[in-house]
């Protein structure tokens, strides 16, 4: 597979991440597959995915667990919080992954705005 599918492909698996949080699986192995790589594009581009899918994964299964642990599903909790995610979270993390589809398409860099001065 070409380095700049490889990166557009990462952008990718971070929405697919979003709306099914078992893809997180996937982005975790091509992480480590491709963590360590010689090209700056994909290096920068699956760090920033396994981030802001890490981030994402963590806030969507603390919301599951609260739910199942101490709220329960008949409780307005699930409500809010499910809008909370979908409506607010999902579009915060969706925007800057099609941008970066967009800038990996044509072989630039894109760094997300707060997660790509964390990582390099």
């Amino acid at each position: 597979m070409q380095i700049k599918t490889k990166a557009i492909l990462s952008h990718g698996l971070v929405i697919l991440n979003l709306l099914f949080p078992f893809v997180y699986v996937f982005i975790l192995i091509s992480w480590f597959i491709n963590r360590h790589s010689d090209e700056k594009i994909l290096r920068i581009s699956i760090n920033e995915a396994f981030v802001l899918s890490t981030i994402s994964t963590f806030i969507f299964s603390s919301i599951v667990a609260a739910t199942l642990l101490y709220f329960g599903f008949k409780s307005t909790f699930v409500l809010i919080a499910g809008e909370i995610y979908y409506m607010f979270l999902v579009p915060l993390f969706f925007i800057p992954a099609i941008m970066g589809i967009a800038k990996n398409s044509s072989e630039q860099i894109y760094y997300y705005p707060i997660i790509g001065k964390l990582v390099k």
